[in-house]
């Protein structure tokens, strides 16, 4: 079983992070921006000991990692309840057992044809008994801010005893995303919230960081005790892409339910606009999405899968557009952030955009429907001065725009008490 952690003894101030669900995914949207937020919280001046819930974080399975990119920026990750083997934590919980036998018979079900929607647990309020486990073990090390990561960590909060500055980090606000997926027609497969609820999640939050802009600013109102910051997606400080080659599309995701309608929609409704009128252009799909790719989809004109990319500058610069077509998000579109940072032209619905309030204006093509975006693409397909120069405004203004020295001034402030 995982010892009882010990006192941190840091020169600098720690930040514990609770976290409930697991942390081997870095092809997840909600991975990549924790990331993001880790490298935000070291370069405010904190040390990071990562605290997962004992039960929830397994999913419906009882073994698990996390992912070295996330690995490398904490000093310490306990997760109480495990053994550590080869490299895993395995559950030493009976609850965490029966619910991946649950899970395998459902598997079974669905294999033969039954119509089973396998339920996350994003949104579901950790419970009670879970809460104190957590809270012990935050209790146990000193830690300058505790933070919540999802509004329905929020209550673990409340039932710390040792003195502590209550923080969360809002990937969603989880009741939009309700919201969002029943306009979308789009099946819930996570437990549903309101407004109300997460509010009183956040109750005790002295500090909140937000993943889009238009959500912090709705909440904003409604937490008047609590200081707000947004933490804009960012990405690593790519080598230089490469601006040579014949011009081409290129769509960057992973696999969920926004890119994947996304992406279908923009294969039957666009790219056929586009390729009439530049019938040689190609559309380059990179990452886990382009195995959603039905045989008719991938047998269309210029489309090309390119699964995994290792290095994403070879396939940025100016002479790749990148295109944002979401019609339905929540959170902030990750994919924007890294095609400007990746030096390309970009081509968004609003909605693609509305995370970023606006940080970005000027900087991305907004196309109000199928037809303007469709258009977008040829006019900057057959125009290589214009792509140069959306990729140069691109390199030289996106990282600026999407600077976190506000975020990072909130927590040294919190620090000092200032």
């Amino acid at each position: 079983m995982s010892p009882s952690p010990a006192p941190v003894d840091s020169a600098r101030p720690v930040m514990d992070i609770i976290v409930q669900r697991q942390l081997d995914n870095m092809a997840s949207g909600n991975g990549a921006y924790l990331e993001t937020f880790l490298r935000m919280v070291k370069r405010a001046g904190m040390d990071i000991r990562i605290v997962l819930a004992p039960w929830q974080s397994f999913g419906n399975r009882p073994w698990a990692s996390v992912h070295p990119r996330l690995d490398q920026y904490t000093r310490e990750i306990v997760w109480p309840g495990t053994v550590q083997v080869g490299g895993r934590y395995w559950s030493l919980s009976p609850r965490v057992w029966k619910r991946f036998a649950v899970r395998l018979v459902q598997e079974a079900a669905i294999r033969l044809g039954a119509k089973i929607t396998i339920r996350s647990y994003l949104g579901k309020e950790v419970s009670r008994e879970e809460a104190r486990i957590i809270a012990q073990v935050c209790d146990a090390a000193r830690a300058a801010i505790t933070l919540a990561e999802y509004s329905s960590t929020g209550p673990v909060l409340k039932q710390l005893k040792r003195p502590t500055i209550h923080a969360c980090l809002m990937h969603d606000l989880l009741s939009d995303r309700t919201d969002r997926v029943r306009a979308a027609g789009q099946v819930l497969d996570f437990d549903e919230t309101t407004l109300e609820t997460e509010l009183g999640w956040l109750s005790s939050c002295e500090l909140v960081f937000f993943a889009s802009a238009n959500e912090m600013a709705k909440v904003r109102p409604l937490l008047p005790r609590a200081k707000l910051a947004w933490v804009p997606p960012d990405a690593p400080d790519y080598p230089s892409t490469d601006d040579t080659g014949a011009p081409r599309v290129v769509f960057i995701g992973t696999v969920h339910g926004g890119n994947t309608e996304a992406l279908n929609h923009f294969l039957a409704n666009v790219w056929p606009a586009v390729t009439a009128k530049a019938p040689g252009l190609e559309l380059h799909i990179a990452g886990s999405i382009g195995k959603t790719l039905t045989p008719d989809q991938a047998a269309l004109p210029g489309v090309k899968i390119l699964g995994r990319v290792d290095k994403l500058e070879s396939i940025g610069g100016a002479n790749a557009i990148g295109i944002a077509p979401t019609r339905f998000a929540t959170g902030v579109s990750i994919k924007v952030a890294e095609y400007l940072l990746l030096g390309m032209p970009t081509v968004a619905y609003p909605i693609a955009l509305e995370g970023f309030g606006n940080a970005l204006d000027g900087l991305v093509q907004v196309a109000p429907d199928d037809a303007a975006f469709a258009e977008e693409i040829v006019s900057l397909a057959s125009d290589a001065r214009r792509r140069k120069a959306l990729s140069d405004k691109a390199r030289a203004e996106a990282r600026n725009a999407l600077s976190h020295d506000s975020a990072i001034a909130l927590v040294r402030s919190a620090l000092t008490g200032t």
